[in-house]
């Protein structure tokens, strides 16, 4: 007997990344938002937006960088020589403009209606997602809409609504940085000793980790969004500091009874998780072991609220009853979640202003925490991705208080 074996040839795949054909997928659909809103082409300045619709990456700096996407015809670009090389190799983009430098003799902005006339757009209706380059790092410069004779307006919406909605490509990418945020966050857990220093540990468990993870994953790897701070950031904040949930890091040591609340998040191709927990060093009291349990049902209520079809705001009406019956709303700082994905935080968010819909294929970072003076934080947050029957959880790290007391 012999058995039938597949002719088709094997085809190499690069594991970390978005394939090509699903930004040509993305571009097909932001040419069709961009017909229905009886607009030409759309200007692109914010980075996350280009990375997102061409799959063309860079660190943002003083100097301009615009790609223009039209309904028909290949995709452009302005960049300064920097940039040659790098905005070359995106096969998105066909049309480049190169610009010597800013502030140069002649502002760069200019170039984008230059480019307009390139592709044949002058007079044409532009969409655009922000009036002109950000004014970072000492930039200053007219805004676009000043220096174009076509008629323009501001749209968000054509490419930022199609983020809400991850493919399960993305949702690879996810599940990926969430292995590799569970390993960053056991070598924390088990790096952190009395009298040791935060800024240090952090250091060393981000530095280890990401080690080992090129090591793991091979040349293919690179840590898309995150510019020079590396593909991993570990960070925690420990005793009094864990009341205020965007503290900046200190350096004092870590004693016997001390709350902690941590973070953690990695770039797998660009994209992101949140991990956090909420740990104790020593023996916990019987008030922490109330709030912490607290802050466990709380959380329950909140994957339970969030079923496709709802709205987000219901989901936040749902926990934020759930908080007053539980007695810690005044103690509440914060929405319950946000979306996530090539940004750490991005929209949507569960928040009783965020009246949009609740879809499969969204994936959120839900953290309904609370602050009890004079204790400790109390926040865990999980990152899920919407499925039919609700959130599925991506992060897994243990949540039990057991699992998470620090003992010597």
């Amino acid at each position: 007997m012999t058995s039938a074996v597949s002719k088709t040839p094997l085809k190499a795949a690069t594991w970390w990344e978005i394939p090509q054909s699903e930004y040509q997928e993305r571009l097909g659909r932001i040419r069709a938002s961009l017909e229905s809103r009886k607009l030409d082409a759309i200007v692109l300045f914010h980075p996350v937006r280009i990375a997102y619709a061409t799959g063309f990456f860079h660190l943002q700096s003083e100097r301009p960088i615009a790609i223009v996407i039209p309904v028909e015809g290949e995709v452009g670009a302005i960049a300064p020589m920097l940039e040659r090389v790098h905005i070359s190799r995106t096969p998105t983009i066909t049309h480049v403009r190169i610009y010597p430098e800013y502030p140069g003799t002649r502002h760069p902005l200019y170039e984008v209606g230059d480019l307009l006339k390139d592709m044949g757009l002058s007079g044409k209706r532009i969409g655009y997602d922000n009036d002109g380059h950000h004014d970072v790092l000492g930039y200053r410069g007219p805004n676009l809409s000043s220096i174009l004779e076509n008629p323009t307006e501001r749209v968000l919406e054509v490419v930022d609504d199609l983020r809400l909605v991850k493919s399960e490509n993305e949702v690879r990418l996810m599940q990926q940085s969430c292995m590799w945020g569970n390993l960053a966050h056991r070598r924390l857990q088990e790096s952190i000793v009395i009298g040791g220093i935060e800024l240090p540990i952090r250091l060393n468990v981000a530095n280890e980790t990401t080690t080992t993870l090129i090591k793991a994953l091979g040349s293919s790897y690179k840590p898309l969004t995150s510019g020079r701070l590396g593909p991993v950031v570990v960070d925690f904040n420990v005793g009094a500091k864990t009341t205020i949930p965007h503290a900046i890091v200190a350096t004092r040591g870590i004693n016997r009874g001390d709350g902690i609340t941590t973070y953690v998040n990695v770039d797998i191709g660009g994209y992101h998780s949140e991990l956090e927990r909420t740990m104790v060093v020593g023996e916990p009291s019987a008030e922490f072991i109330k709030n912490f349990q607290t802050m466990l049902d709380l959380q329950e209520v909140a994957f339970d609220s969030l079923k496709p079809g709802r709205t987000l705001a219901a989901a936040e009406a749902d926990i934020t009853r759930a908080a007053e019956e539980l007695g810690i709303s005044h103690l509440q700082t914060h929405h319950t979640g946000h979306g996530i994905g090539l940004e750490g935080k991005e929209a949507p968010f569960v928040d009783l202003g965020d009246e949009r819909v609740i879809q499969e294929g969204m994936v959120l970072a839900i953290e309904p925490g609370f602050y009890v003076p004079g204790l400790a934080g109390f926040r865990h947050s999980e990152t899920v991705v919407i499925r039919e029957h609700g959130p599925e959880m991506l992060t897994y790290y243990p949540r039990d208080l057991e699992s998470l007391v620090v003992c010597f």
